[in-house]
């Protein structure tokens, strides 16, 4: 007769799983040192960091004081909104573009973070979508902004996207990009308004 297979109390059971986790673990962390000796410290002292780190603040002021750019030229003509918005359909979408334009600001203080903290591929790929968010609005601003930043981080950092595809997989980059898709969705509605107005 064959051995009777034994029955592992709930704590038994418990400390296999624990052993289990850590063998796990340790297996997997060569792998993720690798990716981890990969990353770049940055040296945001230089001369060209600083720089970068200038053109990031200036970019996130002018996204943000954009709305209210907005807001005060159309009050020097001495319209309100709610007029404008009467007599100008497209202007509803145009301002709704420009209400946009603080969160990509915010988009971007998140993305160079991560740049500051060498995860360049984060910032690089937030970036990418943000600018083609800004082509389907046709903001001059936005997309200056952002390809001005694009050009300043993708040398230091265009290694890093591959990293930040393999350690992230395809659902924990479309996590990081999230911000930046939400963005594209709302560019896209108000493009598609845009364009049914023109037709109109």
């Amino acid at each position: 007769m064959g051995k009777r297979k034994k029955h592992m109390t709930p704590a038994e059971r418990a400390a296999a799983r624990r052993t289990s986790g850590v063998a796990e673990e340790q297996s997997e962390a060569p792998g993720r040192e690798v990716l981890r000796r990969d990353r770049v410290a940055r040296n945001l002292e230089s001369a060209r960091e600083t720089l970068t780190r200038r053109i990031v603040t200036t970019v996130e002021v002018v996204l943000v004081i954009f709305p209210f750019a907005v807001w005060g030229y159309v009050g020097l003509g001495g319209v309100s909104l709610e007029e404008a918005f009467a007599g100008d359909p497209g202007f509803v979408v145009s301002f709704l573009a420009a209400v946009a334009q603080p969160f990509v600001a915010w988009l971007i203080r998140i993305a160079y973070h991560h740049y500051t903290e060498g995860d360049g591929g984060y910032a690089l790929g937030n970036l990418i979508g943000l600018i083609c968010a800004e082509l389907m609005l046709q903001n001059v601003v936005g997309l200056a902004g952002c390809a001005v930043l694009l050009w300043r981080l993708w040398r230091p950092a265009a290694g890093e996207l591959t990293e930040w595809r393999e350690r992230r997989g395809v659902g924990g980059v479309v996590v990081d990009i999230s911000g930046a898709l939400v963005v594209i969705v709302i560019c896209a509605v108000c493009a598609f308004a845009s364009w049914r107005l023109g037709l109109a």
